[in-house]
Parts: C-alpha cells; sequence; structure tokens
C-alpha cells in the first residue's frame, strides 16, 4: 500500500487496473495483479480499515458488527408483498474485506453438480473442476486434531480436496458451545433420516457435517480477505488502496465501441476526484451495489436510467436482475437449564471470564458460534405429492419465463428432485437467536434451529433508486414471488420441528417458545408465522449474471461486461444460480480464477 496515500495522490496516478470495492473479491483481484511488479493496481473503498478491531479479529464475535453503520452498509429491501408488506434487513459489510470481514466464517462450498450447472448455461470453463482449483488455490487447511476428530465427528482434511498454501486460513475452530449435547444433537439429526457425511467438501453436498470456518485455530483470529490478501501484501509499491472513497462512476472513451474505460470518478472527504486507467476497470462492490456503479455509469436498462436522467451508453436489461438470495426461519425451544448454551454469556459472571478464556486459546470467543449443520435432499423433508407440486409449478413458471430464466428453472428443476441435491439447510444454534425476537428468560436455555430453502424459484432485483451514488440503491428479492418457495419453506420448518422431539433430544424441552404451540396446529398458522419471522442469509447473488447476452446475462465468461472493451465484473453478483452453500469461500474462488483471466490477456 503506497504510503501516506491521499486522494489527490491517487487520483493523479494513472494505473494499469483500478478496482471498485475492497471487498471479499476486489482485494483477491488487486492481490493477485499486483504480484507483476511492473502493473500498477488502484483500489476504491467506500469503507475504513481497521486492522485491531476485537468486533473483526475475534471469532466469537462474528456478526456483532451487523447493524453498525461503519462496517455494514445497513441496506433493507423495499417492503414485501409476499412478508405482509415488512422491510428485511440487507447486512452488507463496509470496509477492506467487504462481507468477509463481518459475516460468521463458515467455509464450505456447493456440489459438483451446482458448479456444472454454472458451465451447461453457457459459461465454458467454469466447472465444478476448475472451481475446486480455485477453492484450494485460496484455501490452506489447517490439520485435524485426532481428538477431536474423533469425539465431534471431523473429518481429516484430504489434500485431493483441500489447499494447502492459499492466503485464506481454514480450520474447524469449535468452541464446542453444545459439550456434552453436541452427540445428542447430531443423533438426533440422524434420527431424522440424515446420513453423516463429514466433508461435504468434496463435491457430494448432501448430509450431516461440521463446516470448516475462516478462522486460524492456531490464533483464534478471523483470516479474510484484509488480512489474508492485502495486509500480507501492503508493501508492495504498486499496489494502492483508498478507504473512504466512494465510486460515482466509471468514465468512457465518448463515441468508442466497444465502449472504452477511461478511468473512475469518485468522492472523498466531500471532493470529485478521478483516477485514469491504462487497462482494465474491475467492478468488485457486491451483488447489491455493482449493479449500481454500472447503472450510474450509464450501463443497464435503458427505461430505468432514463428514469433518472443517466444517459444510457450499454442498454443492459441483465443489470440488478435475477437477484436471488437463501430465505429462513427461525425455531427456538426451551432446554433444561443445566445445558450449557450461549445463552449463559448473558449472565455478568460468565461474561467476565470471556477474556481470559480468550487469551488462553479456549471459550466461545475463539470460534464461530455454530458450526455444525445438514444439508438435506427434497425427499428428506418433502412428501412426493409436495414435490410433485413443486415440480409442476416450476415447469409451469419456465414455461412462461424468458427465455434466460427458463433454462435456469429447467436447471433447477432437474436437480430438485435429486436425491443427492441439498435443496434445504437444518442449522442447529446452541442458544437464542436474535431474529427470533423474543426477549430470553433470565438463566433460561434454548436450543434454536434455522431452516433454510437452498434454491428459490423466486427472483428480485436491485437498481439505483436515484442518480445520487450516495443514496442506497431500491432492493426487491421479491421474496416467496413464487409460491413453491412458500411450500418447501414450510416443508423445512415443519422438519426443523421435529427436533426437539427426537427420542435423543425431547426429555430436554422445557417448551416451545417460536413458534409457540398455537401456532403449530395448521399449516395456515404456522405460514402465519413464518411471514412474521422469515429472513434471509445474506447471500445475494445474480445482479451481473454470468450468462448469454440474449438470455440476459451481463458479462461473459471472461466476466466482461457486454458492449465494453475493458470492464469487468467480480463478485457473487456474476452466479447466476443460487448455491447449497455459505457463499464466501465460492467468491474468493471467482476471484481467483478471474485474476488468472486477466493476467492471460
Amino acid at each position: 500500500m503506497t504510503a501516506n496515500l491521499t486522494a489527490e495522490k491517487f487520483a493523479s496516478t494513472v494505473f494499469d487496473y483500478i478496482v471498485i470495492g475492497g471487498g471479499t473479491a476486489g482485494l483477491v483481484v488487486a492481490t493477485r495483479l499486483s504480484e507483476d511488479p511492473s502493473i500498477k493496481v488502484g483500489v476504491l473503498e467506500a469503507g475504513d480499515w481497521d486492522p485491531e478491531l476485537p468486533a473483526i479479529n475475534i471469532p466469537g464475535l462474528g456478526g456483532t458488527l451487523i447493524g453498525n453503520p461503519k462496517y455494514d452498509w445497513g441496506f433493507a429491501t423495499v417492503p414485501q408483498k409476499h412478508l405482509d408488506g415488512r422491510v428485511i434487513p440487507q447486512t452488507r459489510g463496509k470496509g477492506l474485506g467487504g462481507s468477509s470481514l463481518i459475516n460468521f466464517g463458515l467455509f464450505d462450498r456447493g456440489s459438483a453438480a451446482e458448479y456444472d450447472a454454472i458451465e451447461a448455461l453457457g459459461n465454458p470453463g467454469w466447472n465444478w473442476n476448475e472451481f475446486l482449483k480455485y477453492f484450494k488455490k485460496s484455501e490452506t487447511v489447517l490439520p485435524t486434531d485426532p481428538d477431536h476428530a474423533k469425539q465431534y465427528h471431523l473429518a481429516e482434511a484430504d489434500p485431493k480436496w483441500h489447499g494447502d498454501s492459499g492466503p485464506i486460513t481454514k480450520s474447524y475452530a469449535l468452541n464446542f458451545a453444545w459439550g456434552p449435547l453436541n452427540d445428542r444433537m447430531i443423533n438426533a439429526i440422524k434420527e431424522l433420516g440424515v446420513a453423516e457425511y463429514p466433508d461435504t467438501n468434496d463435491g457430494h453436498k448432501l448430509g450431516l457435517s461440521t463446516l470448516f470456518t475462516s478462522i486460524d485455530s492456531r490464533t483464534a483470529t478471523r483470516s479474510y480477505a484484509a488480512n489474508a490478501y492485502f495486509h500480507a501484501n501492503a508493501s508492495r509499491e504498486n499496489l494502492s488502496v483508498l478507504t473512504g472513497a466512494t465510486v460515482t462512476k466509471i468514465t468512457f472513451r465518448p463515441g468508442s465501441s466497444p465502449l472504452q474505460g477511461t478511468g473512475v470518478e469518485f468522492l472523498h472527504s466531500g471532493t470529485k476526484y478521478h483516477a485514469a486507467v491504462s487497462k482494465e476497470v474491475v467492478v468488485s462492490a457486491g451483488a447489491l451495489q455493482t449493479p449500481q456503479i454500472l447503472e450510474l455509469s450509464g450501463i443497464g436498462n435503458k427505461d430505468v436510467l432514463s428514469k433518472h436522467g443517466i444517459e444510457t451508453l450499454i442498454d443492459l436489461p441483465g443489470v440488478g436482475e435475477n437477484l436471488q438470495d437463501h430465505i429462513f426461519v427461525p425455531t427456538l425451544a426451551e432446554i433444561d437449564s443445566s445445558c450449557d448454551t450461549l445463552d449463559a454469556l448473558r449472565e455478568p459472571e460468565r461474561a467476565a471470564a470471556l477474556p481470559q478464556l480468550y487469551a488462553e486459546r479456549k471459550g466461545p470467543l475463539t470460534s464461530a458460534p455454530a458450526t455444525t449443520c445438514a444439508f438435506i435432499s427434497s425427499g428428506t423433508f418433502m412428501s412426493e405429492e409436495q414435490q410433485q407440486k413443486w415440480k409442476e409449478g416450476a415447469l409451469s413458471a419456465a414455461q412462461n419465463a424468458p427465455t434466460g430464466l427458463r433454462k435456469q428453472y429447467e436447471s433447477q428443476v432437474q436437480r430438485f428432485s435429486n436425491p443427492s441435491s441439498a435443496e434445504g439447510e437444518v442449522f442447529p444454534f446452541p442458544g437464542m437467536l436474535p431474529t427470533v425476537a423474543i426477549e430470553p428468560e433470565p438463566k433460561a436455555r434454548y436450543m434454536a434451529v434455522v431452516a433454510a430453502v437452498m434454491h428459490p424459484l423466486s427472483r428480485g432485483n436491485v437498481h439505483i433508486a436515484s442518480a445520487d451514488p450516495t443514496a442506497a440503491p431500491a432492493i426487491d428479492p421479491a421474496f416467496l414471488d413464487r409460491p413453491e418457495d412458500f411450500d418447501v419453506l414450510l416443508a423445512a420448518v415443519k422438519f426443523s420441528l421435529k427436533l426437539p422431539k427426537t427420542t435423543l433430544l425431547a426429555d430436554l424441552v422445557r417448551k416451545q417458545v417460536a413458534p409457540s404451540p398455537e401456532q403449530i396446529v395448521s399449516d395456515d398458522k404456522l405460514k402465519e408465522y413464518i411471514k412474521q419471522r422469515m429472513g434471509c442469509v445474506f447471500h445475494p447473488v445474480g445482479t451481473a449474471s454470468m450468462l448469454p447476452k440474449e438470455d440476459g446475462g451481463v458479462v461473459d465468461p471472461a466476466l466482461k461486461v457486454y458492449g465494453t472493451a475493458n470492464v469487468r465484473v467480480v463478485d457473487a453478483s456474476i452466479l447466476p444460480l443460487q448455491l447449497a452453500a455459505h457463499t464466501q469461500a465460492t467468491v474468493y474462488a471467482v476471484a481467483e480464477k478471474a485474476s488468472d483471466i486477466i493476467r492471460s490477456l
């Protein structure tokens, strides 16, 4: 990082590459491109860089910055029609590292079939084998403690599937918050028909496993884009990172065809600047803000642009469309007070002991709060009749959809009834979840279970709400717009409610809290609960989809924006389909592959 960098110095430099967004993907691209000392790379990041902040570095504090306006953009959806007009938070990390600085650190992958499906939509070279290469390039897996492996059903990392020399450190960083309940919980899930599959990173996603986390268990610290990629290489003279910089638009050479980017305009401390670029502009602002940057720059649906007085340079209707996210609903039961859950940390004497425990690399602050979950097939939690109804609805939607969406739906239908395809996720959590929105009782202990839908059919959009680059975008995920999503979610919630009733857990349950017993008596009442409590997992994808242009695509398989000569998108927005996975590992792989694509030119 150039010492004493100012906005004036950044703007006076002609860069080979300018990366918009110093987040999960952007810092990967900048770091890899700057490995060539003859190449000048500039990064513009709207947030700050706080390398010593405990709330970032301490794994057990993951998620505590959500809602903090310095580190979270704090976006929200427009009122959601199918959720009784509720406005749903849309957390996005703000600062170097992007969402990798505020997430919960889960580090897993989708199935081989899902990545192969991306290639089948018209993206040669974007398949499981290619992704695997870049998963491994991005990571270093730490050895599994043999005693822990046996006690907690952990997989030994096979080098065929896991990297050993990449920047991101991943491990089974476990605080064992379930304590003696761990075996009970695992066996209770198995009692519901879910088989153990210790390592779901080998292309087979289905089953019950403990997930890796982006945590260095040796130091009990978060491993993320800012410390693993950027900070380790910040001394490079050819890598300039300017924080506090809000990009207003990409500039282009007038009359050029294809459109030739000449630089990036940005605001810093209220003053407007322009930085020139000689090779390429890489947009890595994330699935909710990359469309905003493109539209402010004159690239997008001409009707959207004209509404806000922006000249259309490239009419590209796919920009901001195809928005998808995982949807979830939490359930909650109170369990026996003898159980040691994270609820105990609300008690002053237990909280007071945390700093010393952390100094000894012990206790719940050393890891993510929960890492054991089950990815389940539709047949595990839906009847044959329910699956058939879903399939009929999806095929009907496909028949009436534009060509590109029809191909996506057909891909989803092909996988939905496959017994090896993960369509739901059940995630037990050892304690009260804030999203349940219930005040915990003193000294009480709780067991929450999150039920999530992996491949929703609903498609939303995100667009500029104003020509003002500092204004938040208008985000409409259109949650539950397809009734089939509601059916899948209802079935997943009903499945999750079986967990506290298993023979291994029932004796510990003191009462069902949410939904209440009265809300469980009928599907209609349970649907009302779902509409009140449904949220999303903050895994947005698809808004600058890598698809053929005629199918609604925004970028080609080289991630170049259609109609431009030198603008690429590198972030989760390029993924045309949602994955049965927490998305950060995939975003690192996308950025690693993109870096190789750019360097090969």
